[in-house]
């Protein structure tokens, strides 16, 4: 396999992998809004840490 396939190949793994965590996160919020699973603060701090130390 050629590098330039390489690099396409992972981008598009890349991009795949990114909608999968944003379907996720769009659906532990709607289940917070519905009133389903954990606490809406718990959920919100969790995801600043992940991404604050980014």
């Amino acid at each position: 396999m050629s590098p330039t396939q390489q690099m396409l190949d992972y981008r598009r793994e890349i991009e795949e992998n990114q909608k999968q965590i944003r379907e996720m996160v769009l659906e532990s919020y709607h289940d917070i809004a519905a009133g389903k699973g954990r606490d809406c603060n718990e959920f919100f701090d969790e995801l600043e840490k992940k991404y604050s130390n980014v």
